[in-house]
Parts: C-alpha cells; structure tokens; sequence
C-alpha cells in the first residue's frame, strides 16, 4: 500500500497532482515487491472530470515507468456503476477489484464513448475496459486500486489472486462431530436441512474437512 499527500504541489485544495499520485502507486509497487508490468488491471479514482482523469492517467504513467509493451493494463471505474460514493469510493473499487480477481473477470466501464481529449493512452501500459472481459494472465493476477482524496491525500493499493490451497485436517478418524447452531429451534431445524442436501450433493466432501470448519 501506499499513502502520501501532496501537500504544497497541488494547484489548489481541491486540486490534484500528478507527482504525488505518482508518488503512492509506486510507494504500492515498491512495497508489493512487484514490477509494474505485471499489474494487469488498475481500478481507477476515475472522477470523470475534464481535469482530474488527464490528472490521474499522468501519475499512473509516471508510477510505471516506461514499458516496452503498450496498452497491456485494463482500466475501469466502480463510479460508472455507481456515481461518486465520496468516503466509500475506495472502499467500493476495493470491493469489486476483490471480486474481479475471485471471478476472473474484468468488469466493463459504463457508458465509455470516447477518450477524454486531454488523455492519450495510445503510448502508455493502459486501455480503458468498455466490455465484460475473462481477466487473461501469463502469472497471477495483479491489480491496483487507486482512491484520492479531497485536499490532496492519496491511497494506492496492489492486490494479487489467491490460490486457495487445501489444509488437511488431520488424519481420518472413524467419527467426526458436525457442530451447528442459529438462534431459534426453527433456525437449528433448516440449518441440518441445509448441511444434509449439501453433503448430498457433494459426496465426495471431507467430512473431517467439514466437522473442522463447523467448530
């Protein structure tokens, strides 16, 4: 993660600066131990402001560097959705940054005509996502998420998939306790419906796996 302000170089309160964006996504990289070139999607602050994006596509080119492959990093904004949900906009890319990387999946930017005409990307690591797209990768997913501030405070983080790789549970024994609870006799009553059909339809489960997650 990275976190800076700009303090003195911004225009004015509520105006950005490049430098200092620049400065947290590559305090993020660098902290990540990652290269830049093998982020693959970047969840943008994306305010959609004549002068804020040209604003935030000059820090994220600064941040990378120059590449030698063009145009091999997905952008997009949970604000196309959504609009600006100001204190929870970070939050909020961060969510669907998360779940993009679970699902494998780019979500596509709502309502994308045409390029801001104060932006060229044709140069630069990055594309605009307009599509619903399968997240394609040579390694393991990457991305980064981009939230700044009112009054010049920037927050990058980089976020990388997770294999979820099995932990056993322990020798078999010849019995496991399956634990259950809920609030009402009602509750306790559906929950076993609900555990019976599950392991009905997954027959070959772990049912020490099972009994260990329950307790």
């Amino acid at each position: 993660i990275g976190v800076n302000n700009d303090g003195a170089d911004k225009g004015s309160f509520g105006g950005p600066s490049a430098q200092g964006q620049a400065g947290a996504i590559a305090m993020a990289i660098n902290d990540a131990g990652i290269e830049a070139s093998s982020i693959s999607y970047i969840e943008a602050h994306g305010t959609a402001t004549p002068l804020g994006d040209p604003i935030e596509i000059e820090g994220l080119n600064l941040a990378f560097g120059d590449q030698e492959q063009k145009q091999f990093c997905a952008m997009g904004s949970v604000k196309s959705n959504l609009g600006h949900l100001t204190a929870a906009s970070g939050v909020a890319g961060l969510i669907k940054t998360a779940l993009a990387l679970h699902h494998g999946q780019i979500p596509p930017t709502l309502f994308y005509n045409k390029l801001n005409p104060n932006i060229s990307l044709d140069d630069s690591p990055f594309y605009i996502n307009a599509g619903l797209k399968n997240w394609e990768s040579d390694s393991k997913r990457r991305a980064g998420v981009s939230s700044f501030g009112v009054g010049g405070t920037n927050v990058h983080i980089v976020l990388e998939e997770f294999e979820n790789v099995t932990a056993p549970s322990g020798s078999p024994k010849p019995f496991s306790l399956i634990t259950w609870s809920a609030k009402t006799e009602s509750g306790v009553a559906n929950y076993a419906k609900k555990l019976a059909g599950f392991t009905e339809k997954n027959a070959g489960i772990s049912i020490a796996d099972m009994a260990f997650t329950l307790q």
